[in-house]
């Protein structure tokens, strides 16, 4: 990625960086890979990671095609942020910049260390199971959050 501009996130609204910066800008938390469960007009947020996420480095292990390879997979662009920006935690780099706020200093743009999300627990990496682990009627048992929309 020599395609980043220096402090990027910090001198250009999201609309306006390029897609090397934008792919650098994601924290690797994670936590847009856990499954939700949709019930009528609600929807919840569990701790069960998609079966394409490796866990232990918390980096999808299909990334160029996890869209077509993963039914509901979100894959965040400038086009949907929108869209997409309730199920997005408050820690989520795409959702502070959108808002002017500064990124963590955990974040590896700041820490210069892609392991600092996981090292400070910021990520998924050791609260989330993987859904091959998990059948479906359970998901329930699984829930986190209930993810408010209106």
């Amino acid at each position: 990625m020599s395609n980043l501009r220096k402090l990027f996130w910090e001198k250009y609204d999201l609309e306006h960086l390029n897609q090397d910066e934008w792919e650098a800008l994601c924290d690797g938390c994670a936590k847009c890979c856990l499954l939700k469960v949709v019930d009528k007009k609600k929807t919840y947020i569990t701790n069960i990671s998609c079966s394409k996420l490796k866990i232990d480095s918390c980096r999808c292990s299909d990334y160029l095609n996890r869209e077509k390879n993963v039914e509901g997979c979100l894959k965040l662009t400038k086009d949907n942020l929108d869209k997409n920006y309730e199920f997005l935690p408050s820690s989520c780099s795409y959702k502070l910049i959108s808002e002017g706020k500064p990124l963590p200093q955990w974040h590896h743009l700041i820490s210069k260390d892609k392991d600092s999300v996981n090292k400070t627990n910021q990520s998924i990496q050791k609260f989330c199971i993987s859904e091959t682990l998990v059948d479906e009627v359970n998901y329930e048992d699984h829930i986190l959050a209930e993810v408010t929309r209106e």
